[in-house]
């Protein structure tokens, strides 16, 4: 299948990333994203897994109000955000679970160690970030994979920074994002 997240509004700079992610885990893997907008990352994750041939649990957290940033009270389309979302992620054809609450609130419907990647990308003031990060570790496997994006965000990065002790970063087309592997 073809990629068309190119088409959504939004914002999408970590391909790499997610094409990783879809590489590297098996058939009965759970991926959880928070933040989705109009499901620009949605859909290439989606279409990531369609080709990959793999039975992979997609999981797409928001409460599709948009945010306090310019960009998203800008939005002429904000009253159908939800929708946008659904619509976009349908065109590929894979069964996803699209939960529509709070990140945090979302986090309590997952057992502990039940997931295998999470992308945090909803909130990126630094507590809305910190709650996130307080609400799915735990819920991350063993050996499982959080990351994120929007890096040179101050509030982004001042929570990863104090969360974890050590992370990765990366940067796809000048935009930097983060990752962490849970270790046993």
């Amino acid at each position: 299948m073809d990629h068309y997240f190119e088409g959504i509004q939004g914002w999408f700079n970590f391909q790499g990333p997610y094409r990783q992610a879809v590489r590297e885990f098996q058939d009965g893997s759970v991926f959880v994203e928070l933040g989705c907008w109009k499901g620009k990352s949605a859909s290439f994750l989606c279409v990531e897994v369609a080709n990959s041939g793999k039975e992979i649990s997609l999981n797409f957290i928001d409460h599709w109000g948009g945010s306090d940033e310019e960009a998203h009270k800008a939005d002429a389309e904000l009253e159908r955000v939800f929708d946008i979302f659904k619509s976009n992620v349908a065109k590929s054809g894979v069964k996803t679970s699209v939960h529509r609450m709070s990140t945090v609130e979302a986090a309590k419907k997952f057992d502990d160690c039940s997931v295998d990647f999470i992308w945090v990308d909803a909130g990126h003031e630094y507590e809305d970030v910190m709650a996130d990060l307080e609400a799915w570790w735990p819920k991350l496997k063993v050996q499982g994979i959080i990351g994120g994006d929007d890096f040179p965000m101050l509030g982004v990065e001042s929570a990863v920074k104090e969360f974890f002790p050590a992370f990765e970063t990366g940067s796809e087309n000048g935009w930097s994002w983060w990752r962490v592997r849970k270790r046993g």
